[in-house]
């Protein structure tokens, strides 16, 4: 049987093209109303639940919450016509961890990818994933300083090779650093809790700690992923984080700055993570057409 979606949405135009595009796969209602989703909820069993921003937002509760009183398997998810600064603070007591962007016109693949991940998180792994079914991709091991630096002046050839231009190729390299440290410096901890490596004087990981990054391109997207073997990073470190530098608390605060920066310039940014067994951030890059709103999704195994 197919598994069954409600859409929480008084916009008609949006909940209906939505409605239209997932149909064919999943069994799909529509309310547009809390009253009408809370009597669809306790009346029937769902897989998910995607619920408008504004609709929840507006109606000063915590919908979210109500609804896995009902159905505590039900899983949640937003859509949202305003920018992540204006949702994010609202994701953890909501306990949403997955906001689309609500556009006119939907992708059909973006959408089934989002859901199909939340759905089975542990589906959301691996950056072929995010490129096409013949895309190439290669994978390398990260184990000391040199291999570090010599892999990010690779992946940054490949990028250049790929018609990236001199400035956009400083954005990624930012981002490919920034990625690379969390996961040397954050990822591997000694038995006090603290992080075993630090920048001044890291030199290799030990044989059992692994960060492994992967690239690859098809004709239209390009992306890397960097994965660690040890996933301590939580839903909560991301929001804290990028909640701090969204609605600027601090003025000096550098906080999650470059995991800020990284999500900002990326075209797209997926986080993974199987809890204490790894950790992956996948980076996408669209081609130069469009500047595409971006999704949020934390996809979390415990």
């Amino acid at each position: 049987m197919n598994k069954s979606i409600l859409i929480i949405d008084e916009d008609q135009s949006s909940n209906e093209h939505l409605r239209g595009i997932l149909h064919p796969q999943y069994d799909v209602v529509v309310s547009p109303t809390l009253d009408g989703a809370r009597e669809q909820i306790t009346s029937r069993k769902f897989d998910l639940a995607i619920g408008d921003f504004e609709v929840y937002f507006n109606s000063g509760l915590n919908f979210p919450k109500e609804i896995r009183q009902i159905q505590p398997s039900l899983k949640t998810a937003l859509i949202s016509r305003v920018d992540t600064e204006y949702y994010i603070s609202h994701l953890l007591p909501w306990g949403c961890l997955h906001a689309f962007p609500k556009l006119p016109f939907y992708n059909a693949r973006d959408v089934f990818l989002f859901i199909d991940n939340i759905l089975d998180p542990m589906s959301a792994f691996g950056l072929q994933r995010y490129l096409a079914p013949d895309a190439e991709t290669e994978k390398v091991r990260i184990g000391n300083r040199l291999e570090k630096n010599k892999t990010v002046d690779h992946v940054i050839n490949f990028f250049a090779e790929c018609e990236y231009e001199i400035h956009e190729l400083y954005d990624i390299r930012l981002i490919m650093e920034e990625l690379i440290n969390n996961a040397i410096f954050h990822a591997f901890i000694d038995q006090n809790g603290q992080p075993k490596y630090h920048v001044k004087n890291f030199e290799s990981l030990e044989s059992s700690e692994e960060v492994w990054l992967r690239y690859g391109a098809d004709a239209t997207t390009i992306g890397f992923s960097i994965t660690d073997n040890r996933g301590l990073l939580t839903p909560q470190m991301i929001i804290d984080k990028l909640s701090r530098q969204y609605n600027r608390e601090g003025l000096y605060d550098e906080r999650g700055r470059g995991l800020y920066l990284a999500r900002l310039l990326a075209g797209n940014m997926v986080f993974n993570i199987e809890a204490q067994r790894r950790t992956q951030i996948a980076c996408i890059f669209y081609e130069k057409r469009i500047n595409i709103p971006k999704s949020f999704s934390i996809n979390y195994i415990q």
